[in-house]
């Protein structure tokens, strides 16, 4: 007899195993933190790109709004803050850098003075009370020791002016449980928010009444607390409507001496004797003709330390 033969039993199919892919690493915050900022051309880019697509898609724009031709309103408010939130990160970097030693010596009141008068604008033959405002503020705070800071405004009647900013205590006081170091920050925050604030409002009302933006700060500024430290972001060209500085007028000593009295006559010299001024943008516009200068700044120089008694220092002065 012959064997059967067995069945061949078909062998089961396996899937061919793929190679696995490689995992897609996981980014950390750190990696996060490192991105690229966002910045106001990646915004114009944007908004460029949806009126171009819109534009190739022959999209109808709705009726009553006109097309897209700028930066929209949102954007446009983002970037009139910008000079303020550059300013406050500047402040917030230097609070946040300094120890504690340092801080516990925040003790000088403070004062700042910014112009707004029409000679204050960038370019030209405008000093930019702005820019030299940004660039000069944070080292006058830190080393000033500022713990307070007093704000007046330079207008065409200073002293009566309606810009107003309340003062900021830059070292607040707490207890065992605060958070000092983010208090701080927080105060040099509001005194940069203050410092453009005023500025902007002294720039609503024309005119260049430096004594009296003196006398207001001398007055604001905290009595009893040690000698006042005071930010002058002027180019101190007197103008107003009852006195205006022309160089041409104090070019002797006897036409100075009659500008001063004239000057000072029913309005009386600032209450600032004693006090530190570090003046900057002083005499700018004289600064190409000598001749021009020298005169200007002997008329001053009578004004401050000769009736007025301050220390004026050149720290700050461009």
């Amino acid at each position: 007899m012959t064997r059967p033969t067995p069945a061949v039993v078909p062998a089961r199919m396996t899937r061919p195993t793929l190679p696995l892919a490689s995992a897609r690493p996981v980014t950390t915050g750190s990696a996060l933190a490192s991105a690229r900022p966002v910045t106001t051309g990646d915004v114009q880019q944007t908004v460029n790109l949806r009126t171009n697509t819109e534009k190739a898609m022959n999209v109808p724009h709705p009726p009553g709004r006109p097309p897209v031709t700028g930066l929209p309103r949102r954007y446009r408010r983002f970037l009139r803050a910008v000079p303020a939130l550059a300013l406050a990160a500047s402040l917030a970097a230097v609070a946040g850098c300094s120890s504690s030693a340092e801080a516990d010596d925040l003790r000088t009141p403070c004062g700042l003075v910014v112009d707004g008068s029409g000679s204050g604008a960038a370019g030209g033959r405008g000093f930019d009370a702005e820019a030299k405002l940004k660039a000069t503020l944070v080292p006058f705070l830190t080393e000033r020791h500022c713990g307070t800071l007093s704000f007046a405004p330079v207008t065409r009647s200073s002293q009566t002016s309606s810009c107003r900013v309340g003062d900021v205590d830059l070292n607040p006081p707490g207890d065992e449980m605060s958070d000092r170091d983010s208090m701080r920050r927080s105060a040099r925050l509001r005194a940069a928010q203050g410092a453009l604030a005023m500025l902007k409002c002294a720039r609503t009302q024309g005119g260049s009444d430096v004594i009296g933006a003196l006398a207001r700060i001398g007055d604001a500024v905290p009595s009893g607390k040690g000698t006042p430290s005071l930010l002058v972001v002027s180019d101190f060209e007197q103008a107003d409507k009852e006195f205006t500085l022309r160089v041409r007028e104090i070019a002797t000593e006897e036409s100075r001496e009659r500008a001063v009295d004239t000057l000072l006559g029913d309005r009386g010299v600032p209450g600032i004797a004693g006090m530190d001024v570090y003046p900057v943008g002083y005499g700018m516009s004289h600064d190409a003709k000598p001749s021009e200068y020298r005169p200007f700044d002997a008329f001053w120089s009578e004004i401050l330390t000769g009736r007025a008694k301050a220390h004026v220092h050149d720290d700050y002065r461009k």
